[in-house]
């Protein structure tokens, strides 16, 4: 009989020589590109975390109280001591705590220099407490030294220098607390 095109599909289909379970042989598939899939994505989730984390932390508060801002300025400064040139960090210092004042008091103090202020402190006077402006004439008053005499040992000033702006705000609202 000859073949019709039924009986070669029929002879194709057939298994050579009984075997039948024969699959073609292939390459295993290679874990790495699943590996760095999954290494880039955990990268990826922590950097978006990361990246929340520091917009939440260092987002300013909108209604904090002036003394939260000054302190929190402090802290910041005090982590960034070793990096800052000491007059470079007594006038940050004394930025942060004029910021306060200016906040607190509603004076100027935050626009004016040292000389300034003590001039108008002795010509006008401020809104200042009366416990508050001695203090802060002495705060001034060191915070010049340190910012511009030069002096060789400057670097050990800045910590009492940082000291006394924390006793000021700590000082201040004290006075507030008790005049309410």
């Amino acid at each position: 009989m000859p073949p019709t095109l039924f009986t070669l599909a029929q002879a194709e289909a057939a298994p050579p020589d009984g075997l039948y379970d024969i699959v073609l042989p292939a390459p295993e598939r290679s874990p790495w590109p699943l590996f760095a899939a999954l290494v880039f994505a955990l990268l990826l989730a922590g950097a978006v975390v990361w990246l929340v984390r520091f917009l939440l932390r260092n987002r300013p508060a909108p209604d904090a109280p002036p003394s939260f801002k000054a302190l929190r300025e402090f802290d910041r400064l005090d982590r960034e001591r070793d990096e800052l040139a000491p007059n470079r960090f007594a006038l940050a210092v004394s930025d942060a705590l004029k910021d306060y004042f200016t906040a607190r008091f509603r004076d100027p103090v935050r626009y004016e220099t040292a000389e300034e202020f003590l001039a108008r402190l002795a010509r006008e006077g401020t809104r200042l407490p009366p416990a508050v402006q001695q203090e802060l004439r002495d705060f001034l008053t060191a915070s010049e030294e340190v910012k511009f005499a030069n002096r060789p040992d400057a670097a050990e000033w800045t910590r009492p220098l940082m000291q006394r702006a924390r006793a000021l705000v700590s000082l201040c609202e004290s006075v507030n607390a008790e005049t309410k």
